[in-house]
């Protein structure tokens, strides 16, 4: 076999591998679950759009649908169009939106190095070249090719000296970072504050608990932590263990945290609130006004007493069957400054209630617990990471259970805030982890405590059993109405989900087509 045969041998099974590969990934992915009719929402009695706000399941198997309408301008997604690519396709586009040939061509080193004019094509002079060009990838002149030296690029350009010739970082492993952080003298931790990118840095104390990450800032030279703190505020984050500028001062410059922005763009208008109870056929069972003071129903949670619990921005109350209220209390006055209700779970003796502040990935919530008549408040656990105020919230065996999702994963704690462990990572080509930027970003319990997530942006909704262990997919729905936006782009980190209690439906919100998608078990 001459080189020219064992060089197109080579590449053609590059590409079988990622074929096959594909194939695979894609056989793993099946649910048992497929995408029926949806629940659509038109024009409300009052002739005004209705808008979605959340959606929970009653005892009798109904969802209790939280929506809104009103006079102004409303802002919806439009779907797709067929020409308009997605995210992954807009990646080997042009700027134009041009395809860019090759693109495998243009990702590994190898392939790079071959073809010379970049054209996404290897010619037989290119071919020919081969050798040559494969030897200037040799950068050690040991005359064989290692990992690091084909291996793609992550940034496409070495880091630069600081002037006094102290480098910018450098890439280290996720899990050197962790165990330095935690096991590491304070000698090692300054040490990795000078040696990693302030990146890496960052977010890896970002995985660890306040009162560890105010330790870890402490120990560092003032000099590191003003510049970390430059590198935070460049990308728009919360410091460590301190808090937002412009927090401190009620009229000052910056956002507090708290600040309201994308997640409320409906309530700039003169907007009327209620409930619709829907069966699940669709049908309009029955709708209770929301009294003008509040609140919005941003959460809801529908007990088997038949009592209802209604939270939004700057409120929570709760109402027997019928919808009469029958106690509120103030969150605004509860945190001490403007909130959002980001989620909220209703035990046999307590409300669980997320409160969020901030409309980013670093949004924070801090978790409290009431009686279920709505006194004796006490805040049991600080700074969890819902991306946008959005948090899910669950009670099981025993456990509270939080999908932080600006963390991929989920944390368990006893229902008075003590830490019992986590679940989740965060895995971007694998099935049993939490794709894109801030998932699960909802969760709910099935059947035999099985654990339900629900992932944005891909559309996915898994199952797990309650301590992590990973059990299939259920199906998926479709996402392209998440794919455009402006200024409700935030809210696509919502899709709350509700299981049936026979599971033969999973019913799953889309905010910004602004109707319910309904998964059924698959035909045998």
């Amino acid at each position: 076999m001459n080189f020219r045969t064992k060089f197109s041998v080579c590449l053609a099974a590059l590409g079988l591998g990622i074929t096959l590969g594909q194939a695979a990934e894609d056989a793993r992915l099946e649910g048992t679950h497929a995408e029926i009719e949806p629940i659509q929402f038109g024009a409300h009695s009052s002739g005004e759009a209705i808008t979605l706000k959340t959606i929970a399941m009653s005892r009798d198997g109904d969802l209790l649908v939280g929506i809104s309408w009103g006079e102004g301008k409303m802002e919806f997604a439009a779907p797709r169009s067929a020409d308009d690519p997605g995210p992954r396709d807009r990646r080997s586009r042009g700027s134009g939106g041009e395809r860019r040939p090759g693109g495998m061509m243009r990702a590994l080193p190898v392939l790079v190095a071959l073809d010379a004019d970049g054209d996404g094509e290897l010619s037989t002079d290119e071919i020919e070249r081969a050798e040559a060009a494969l030897a200037k990838l040799d950068k050690n002149g040991d005359g064989k090719l290692s990992g690091d030296e084909v291996r793609p690029s992550r940034g496409g350009s070495q880091r630069e000296p600081r002037p006094g010739g102290q480098a910018q970082g450098s890439e280290k492993s996720g899990e050197e970072i962790t165990r330095i952080l935690e096991f590491g003298t304070e000698d090692d931790i300054v040490g990795l504050a000078r040696e990693a990118s302030p990146r890496q840095f960052m977010e890896a104390l970002r995985e660890m608990g306040s009162d560890d990450r105010r330790k870890i800032m402490s120990a560092l030279p003032r000099e590191l932590r003003s510049q970390l703190g430059r590198s935070r505020g460049q990308s728009g984050g919360r410091r460590p263990g301190g808090r937002d500028r412009g927090e401190s001062g009620r009229g000052g410059g910056g956002e507090r945290r708290g600040n309201r922005g994308p997640l409320a763009v409906d309530d700039l208008f003169d907007h009327t609130y209620g409930i619709r109870v829907i069966g699940p056929d669709g049908s309009v069972k029955a709708e209770w006004p929301m009294p003008d003071d509040g609140p919005h129903p941003k959460m809801i949670h529908a007990c088997g007493d038949g009592t209802v619990y209604v939270a939004g921005h700057g409120k929570i109350a709760s109402y027997d069957k019928s919808g009469k209220r029958l106690a509120m209390a103030d969150i605004d006055t509860l945190s001490g400054e403007k909130s959002l209700a980001a989620g909220m779970f209703v035990s046999d003796k307590h409300v669980f209630l997320a409160v969020g502040m901030g409309n980013s990935m670093r949004a924070t919530e801090d978790i409290y617990r009431f009686n279920r008549d709505l006194t004796g408040a006490k805040k049991i656990i600080e700074q969890q990471y819902g991306c946008c105020s959005h948090i899910d919230l669950q009670v099981m065996n025993g456990e509270l259970l939080i999908a932080e999702n600006s963390r991929h994963r989920v944390n368990r704690f006893d229902l008075d805030g003590k830490p019992l462990g986590k679940w989740g990572k965060r895995d971007r080509t694998g099935i049993e982890g939490f794709a894109a930027c801030c998932n699960p970003v909802n969760i709910d319990i099935g059947p035999g405590n099985i654990v339900y997530t629900a992932e944005s942006g891909i559309g996915r909704i898994k199952t797990y059993t309650p301590g992590g262990k990973f059990l299939g997919v259920v199906g998926y729905v479709d996402t392209t109405e998440f794919d455009r936006g402006s200024r409700l782009a935030a809210q696509t980190c919502y899709i709350p989900i509700e299981v049936s209690p026979d599971a033969s439906r999973v019913y799953v919100m889309d905010v910004r087509a602004n109707l319910i998608r309904v998964l059924a078990p698959k035909e045998k």
